[in-house]
């Protein structure tokens, strides 16, 4: 039987997994910010220059 915790594949893809799920963390948090500045009254271009989220996201906010 593989011992899966001591395979480099399966230690990859679990490290791979886990940056992935950060980004995706990070950029909720984006949009978050970016929805609540765009109720704020703030200008796209503002956000845009804050959050580094292009300006389409942002309009989808």
């Amino acid at each position: 039987m593989l011992n899966l915790e001591k395979s480099a594949t399966f230690r990859r893809l679990i490290e791979e997994g886990r940056k992935e799920g950060r980004k995706e963390g990070e950029k909720e948090a984006k949009l978050a910010v970016a929805k609540e500045l765009l109720k704020r009254g703030m200008n796209i271009d503002e956000i845009t220059e804050i959050t580094e989220l292009p300006k389409e996201e942002i309009k989808n906010c």
